[in-house]
């Protein structure tokens, strides 16, 4: 029998493909692995396989977690459900059209990877669709994260996005149609992900990737493809920590009139001033209060179970 270390790029039922040594092999849980929760093995777990004399391949550990992303559970339940482990960034794409730029939806994304201590990088894609695509993005820029402006159709900006991947575990995320796979597919040859086209009456994408998926990318890289969505529920957000999710307010933050202040409309908010002279961009503090009152929203209910 034979043990190697591998990469798990993808579940299926029970069965797990494995990267290792260059190549990918099937693998089932072994049984002391079996127990407990289903999400034991991710996508992206690092893992030690073993093959044994009949040709069967097993998961007999997983490695500890550098970084860990999680979301909450669709529906009522205050649980989350892990969706990729050993990430390094979060890369957001949005479409400059069809769909049309969104940058609420686009800071429920970034404000995902900062709850879970995740690096964030931004592509605007389909630029080719517009006039000028400098516009796009900039506050994200303004609040520190790479930026880059792509279009497959004509070819820009993809050597950016290529140098952004390379030598990382970056999760691909981002609103249905933005064109995540045909990004994915035109930089590495061979992937042949799954794209649909955007609905013209409701300018929404079709869901062409159905689960959390990684795939090797040049040179020691991986990129984990993820569902569509078209509703970023706040994967477990506290609304204490919506604030620190835009790291751009940090510095005005300590600046405020009162300790408590929550940049809504309090009298003396620092973080409104800074948006009011631009060194804050406007969309982003829209944003962040849209994303604390549905933090505060959801977390009554609980507060109100755990009184009884």
């Amino acid at each position: 029998m034979s043990q190697r270390t591998g990469v798990v790029l993808s579940r299926t039922g029970g069965r797990y493909r494995v990267f290792g040594d260059g190549h990918c092999l099937e693998a089932t849980l072994r049984g002391r692995l079996k127990k407990g929760s289903r999400n034991r093995v991710l996508v992206g777990d690092v893992v030690t396989v073993q093959t044994h004399p009949d040709n069967a391949t097993t998961i007999e550990a997983v490695h500890p977690r550098r970084s860990l992303l999680k979301r909450r559970t669709p529906g009522k339940s205050r649980g989350v459900r892990p969706v990729a482990a050993n990430l390094d960034q979060v890369v957001v794409v949005g479409a400059a059209r069809q769909p049309d730029w969104d940058p609420y939806l686009i800071d429920r994304f970034t404000a995902v990877a900062e709850a879970n201590d995740l690096s964030v990088a931004v592509v605007v894609n389909k630029c080719d669709l517009v006039a000028d695509c400098s516009e796009f993005g900039m506050p994200y820029q303004a609040a520190g994260y790479p930026v880059m402006r792509t279009s497959v159709p004509e070819r820009s900006g993809l050597e950016d996005l290529r140098r952004q991947l390379d030598g990382c575990v970056s999760l691909f995320s981002g609103p249905t149609g933005a064109g995540k796979s045909s990004l994915l597919n035109v930089l590495q040859p061979g992937l042949r992900l799954r794209t649909g086209e955007v609905s013209e009456r409701s300018q929404a994408g079709r869901h062409t990737t159905v689960a959390a998926e990684m795939h090797p990318f040049g040179k020691d890289g991986f990129v984990v493809d993820t569902p569509g969505l078209r509703d970023v529920g706040l994967w477990g957000l506290e609304p204490l920590e919506v604030a620190a999710a835009f790291p751009e307010f940090g510095r005005f933050v300590g600046q405020c009139r009162f300790d408590n202040c929550r940049h809504l409309e309090e009298p003396g908010c620092a973080v409104a001033g800074a948006a009011e002279q631009g060194s804050i961009a406007g969309s982003r503090l829209e944003s962040y209060r849209l994303l604390l009152r549905e933090a505060t929203r959801a977390a009554r209910p609980w507060a109100s179970e755990r009184r009884r």
